[in-house]
């Protein structure tokens, strides 16, 4: 394996890693040779992914926290670097939306928990996990955003505005940590085959695909690539990018 594409023996810690994008992308580091750290919220989804990276060869384990709680945050962070002494790799997947309602009818609670979720939750493990890649002058971290923190074409006012932020904190984590051989990059999907995608209509899955250019929803697989290649050691001169893994519906 190329010394450019080579993470064997690294340790990758993935944040809403028990389905969609981050259950792919941790499978995919467990392939890869990464230790993988799978932490979310719910242990038999997570224990369910751990088990098909270690029956792939791989070596893994679940840790459980909500990661807009920095009590949680900080216990899980201390649980792995504990077990496995190091962090090379952090990719952010924790987050999410709700559907689009208008303005009027979005509450401060909505915005609130939004940012909870989709920033704090960032925010606060990559605080935690920091210092370790500093130690070893070394580090990938990714962020997922989406293409509703690029365009004003769609999402809620909340969603749209916290993506944008997630952008926004990659790129300025980005200009700080640059000189210690971390690499902060976000991805901004547009709209994937995930499970809390697919529980909507069949109906609305169809015109959402024919609105895309390449007409056709993404797949979490597509996702993890594009994800383990920010976190390999060739993509060391990639930093504070923002790479548009959406179909074209970036330019559409």
């Amino acid at each position: 394996m190329s010394d450019l594409t080579d993470i064997t023996g690294q340790v990758a810690v993935v944040t809403g890693g028990t389905a969609g994008m981050g259950e792919a992308a941790a499978i995919r580091f467990g392939i890869e040779g990464a230790k993988v750290a799978v932490i979310g919220r719910t242990p038999e989804k997570g224990e369910a992914v751990v088990k098909r990276i270690m029956e792939a060869g791989g070596e893994a384990m679940f840790v459980k926290a909500e990661c807009a709680d920095e009590s949680q945050v900080k216990a899980a962070t201390k649980t792995i670097l504990d077990t496995w002494g190091r962090a090379d790799i952090l990719v952010n997947t924790a987050g999410g939306f709700i559907d689009s309602p208008p303005l009027e009818d979005v509450t401060l609670d909505d915005m609130h928990h939004s940012y909870d979720w989709n920033v704090i939750a960032k925010f606060l493990i990559t605080r935690e996990l920091v210092p370790a890649m500093k130690a070893k002058k070394y580090g990938r971290i990714v962020n997922i955003a989406s293409v509703a923190g690029r365009t004003a074409r769609g999402g809620a006012i909340e969603y749209a505005t916290t993506e944008a932020g997630i952008i926004g904190l990659s790129r300025r984590l980005a200009t700080e940590l640059a000189g210690d051989g971390i690499t902060v990059n976000a991805i901004a999907p547009g709209l994937v085959l995930t499970p809390r995608v697919l529980r909507h209509a069949e109906e609305v899955l169809d015109a959402r695909a024919k609105s895309t250019p390449v007409g056709r929803i993404g797949t979490p697989e597509e996702l993890a690539h594009a994800i383990w290649y920010f976190c390999t050691p060739g993509a060391g001169f990639t930093t504070g990018a923002v790479l548009d893994v959406n179909g074209g519906a970036w330019i559409g």
